[in-house]
């Protein structure tokens, strides 16, 4: 079943434009959404194994994914309410040809936190153009650091590209660079180690990420998700885990290892839930604005921002996602539903 809350839906419960100017970027619950993670493709040049669906995913038409002028458009109306910190993701964002311009045009409205997740396959010949249109920051996904589990773990994809992004992405000054790893017992969490101690001698920022049950993810054993716990346990062997101040509201606790250059992050959402101070919105290729990732509820703007609506009704439409955003996704809360979406590429890492 759609469960999208389409205009036609929602323009009953459309707030006055008057009263717009008013209200704080809130949600029900208090919480201040001042961040918008927006995939602009749900096609991707990797098929890692946690993301990509069993069967050959059906992708988006050309026709149904968000323009530029599109996007922009919306993010200049989250920007009047207190938008600051927008990530670009996909699918593998840096497929869109027109992604420079996407940068450029978020740029320039003013946010001052903009960066990208990628696999980093094409990145290093794109890394000083997309700094110079104006990208603060880049996470690089990375789950092993072994050449042939590398090819395994994505299907066919080429380690050694990654390091050259990697590389080129210090080089002109996308720092820090944020190393996503997503620990999965019996695939790759014999190298917890082996990339905590990166952080010696490189500033990089090295997170951990809990498995999700998501699309594939379903099909892994219950206790194939490293825990934080588990992890800050491993970790320890190395040296004195320090923990560190904790700013802004993003879902990672960070730590480093007494003397190391770089950080050590646990993003948990499985054990350490962070709804409670979630505060972003997502927005789909395709056009809806996803609250949680974990939720059905969806508010199309595509096919009113198509159908000629006005920046007024389109505010209305993005007070309304705000309004819908649940308490949280009761994970770690048993026998509460939540909703797990089939393809994380459908709806944005």
């Amino acid at each position: 079943m759609d469960t999208a809350v389409y205009a036609s839906n929602v323009m009953s419960a459309i707030i006055p434009y008057a009263t717009l100017e008013k209200i704080e970027m809130q949600d029900s619950f208090e919480r201040q959404i001042d961040y918008l993670r927006i995939s602009i493709t749900d096609r991707c040049n990797l098929k890692c194994i946690y993301c990509i669906p069993d069967k050959q995913p059906e992708y988006f038409e050309k026709s149904e994914i968000l323009t530029p002028d599109e996007i922009i458009r919306f993010v200049c109306i989250a920007h009047k309410h207190g938008l600051m910190k927008v990530r670009i993701t996909g699918g593998e964002p840096l497929m869109r040809k027109d992604i420079i311009s996407i940068i450029s045009g978020i740029k320039k409205i003013g946010i001052q936190d903009l960066s990208i997740t990628t696999n980093g396959i094409m990145l290093a010949d794109m890394a000083g153009a997309l700094k110079k249109a104006g990208l603060d920051r880049i996470n690089i996904s990375l789950d092993t650091l072994d050449a042939r589990r590398y090819s395994n773990m994505t299907q066919g994809g080429n380690i050694q590209y990654v390091w050259k992004a990697v590389n080129e992405a210090e080089r002109v000054g996308l720092d820090p660079v944020k190393i996503n790893v997503v620990p999965i017992r019996g695939v790759n969490d014999d190298e917890i180690l082996k990339f905590a101690s990166l952080t010696f001698d490189k500033s990089y920022h090295i997170r951990f990420i809990e498995l999700m049950p998501v699309g594939r993810n379903r099909r892994f054993k219950p206790d194939a998700c490293v825990k934080k716990s588990e992890l800050i346990e491993k970790i320890s062997s190395l040296g004195e885990l320090v923990l560190l101040e904790f700013k802004g509201k993003g879902p990672s606790r960070n730590y480093r290892i007494k003397g190391a250059k770089g950080i050590i992050g646990f993003i948990s959402p499985i054990s350490d839930c962070f709804c409670d101070y979630c505060n972003r919105l997502r927005l789909t290729a395709h056009g809806r604005i996803r609250p949680c990732l974990f939720s059905d509820i969806e508010v199309d703007i595509r096919t009113p921002m198509r159908n000629g609506i006005s920046d007024e009704e389109l505010e209305a439409l993005f007070f309304r996602a705000v309004t819908v955003k649940p308490s949280g996704h009761y994970f770690s809360k048993d026998n509460r539903p939540f909703s797990a979406p089939a393809s994380m590429s459908k709806i944005g890492g």
